[in-house]
């Protein structure tokens, strides 16, 4: 066989054979190749040596191999049914759970949320630690995806050189470890859990089984959101969640929700409050027109509620003497009662509505309200100078029944 001979074998052996090797040799001689030391040639290369035939194919052969190997691991692949090899699947998704596209803003707690559709929501009915049941101060949705998301929040103390008001060892952290130990589970002090962020505000985090815990500060709010659930992508649920938190601490309610209802035995109307046995009636009666104006000793006057909450709230009614202007009367004999009044005279104060009797209302130290129904001038007091003091002012007011054919008589 002379050397053309032996070149069309090779070639035919080369156009025949394999046109792809496996990735892993290659990638072993790269790196083979890329790894090992590289020693300088001890002695000096003096004359060329000459290849012989098969040697150059050889090469040649090698060289082929190698270019085809380049060419399917660096050019792109052909599209599926181009002749080119199928896409490799694409790895799993880390997060199995339905989009987020419903939005629940909390009635109570100050904040907004987005959710899958079909959840079901139990909204929050009192502030944290004020209901019947752990849940009742939390706004729960129920993905029915062995994910269950709570949120609340609840008021935090006065802090004084790093430290709770009146205490020289209780720090925020610890405050809030102890007023959420009977609504969190995983028991991780807050000082040593993981941070998280919410709503661009530093939290704390913990993760223990089939529960994750967050906490966050917003002002004088401390905000707590959990899920508890029965997944392996948990985390990833649980941060879709506090993804869409839109934390809104000025719409925050932290006073509770009124369940029973007071019927004033003297002044015809009755009111819901939050009763936690601060309810005091009246044993006196009211007569603003013939009793001096004193400075706010009228409690046996009035029916008063204590509720514990530095928030006091006290209410009765009078007849309307004959011929009187409401204003001018108001003015000189009722609302200067009240701690000297607010120094408005009523026809400048705001307006208000009361049981759907237009009446008006003053703030200062105090918020009082007076409104006519039925021959009788009512006279409603609470607390004053806050937006959360008008607030529950409002919530208040908000529930009162104005039944004057009720009102005894003097």
């Amino acid at each position: 066989m002379n050397d053309n001979d032996f070149d069309l074998v090779a070639r035919a052996w080369l156009d025949d054979g394999p046109t792809r090797m496996s990735d892993g040799p290659l990638l072993s001689a790269l790196e083979e190749v890329h790894t090992t030391r590289q020693r300088r040639a001890v002695w000096p290369a003096w004359r060329a040596t000459p290849m012989s035939i098969f040697a150059r194919l050889a090469s040649a052969a090698v060289l082929v191999v190698g270019a085809g190997i380049l060419a399917v691991n660096i050019l792109p692949r052909q599209p599926e049914g181009v002749g080119g090899r199928s896409p490799s699947p694409s790895p799993a998704r880390s997060l199995d759970f339905p989009s987020l596209t419903t939005t629940f803003v909390s009635p109570r707690n100050g904040f907004s949320i987005k959710h899958p559709a079909n959840v079901a929501i139990d909204p929050a009915t009192q502030i944290l630690g004020f209901g019947p049941r752990p849940d009742d101060g939390f706004d729960v949705l129920d993905t029915g995806l062995a994910a269950v998301f709570k949120g609340g929040l609840t008021g935090t103390p006065v802090m004084e050189n790093g430290f709770v008001a009146g205490s020289e060892t209780d720090t925020i952290d610890t405050w809030i470890d102890d007023q959420l130990k009977d609504y969190v589970r995983c028991g991780v002090p807050r000082s040593r859990q993981a941070e998280i962020t919410i709503d661009g505000l530093s939290g704390r985090i913990a993760e223990c089984p089939n529960q994750i815990e967050a906490t966050v500060l917003a002002g004088p709010w401390l905000y707590v959101f959990t899920l508890s659930h029965n997944r392996s992508d948990a985390r990833a649920v649980f941060d879709a969640f506090v993804a869409t938190v839109d934390l809104t601490p000025e719409t925050a309610v932290d006073f509770p929700a009124a369940t029973t209802t007071f019927v004033s035995p003297t002044y015809g109307y009755s009111f819901k409050l939050f009763d936690r046995g601060g309810v005091k009636p009246a044993t006196e009666i009211w007569d603003p027109s013939n009793q001096p104006l004193d400075d706010r000793n009228f409690d046996a006057r009035f029916d008063a509620v204590e509720t514990g909450l530095l928030a006091y709230f006290e209410s009765a009614s009078t007849e309307i003497p004959h011929g009187v202007s409401i204003d001018a009367w108001v003015d000189e004999y009722v609302t200067p009662v009240v701690a000297g009044g607010c120094g408005m005279p009523r026809a400048k104060q705001a307006e208000i509505t009361i049981d759907g009797q237009r009446g008006k209302i003053a703030e200062c130290d105090h918020t009082e309200a007076t409104v006519v129904a039925g021959g009788r001038l009512y006279l409603f007091i609470g607390p004053g100078q806050s937006n959360r003091n008008r607030a529950w002012f409002d919530a208040w007011i908000a529930t009162i029944d104005l039944t004057p054919q009720t009102a005894a008589v003097p």
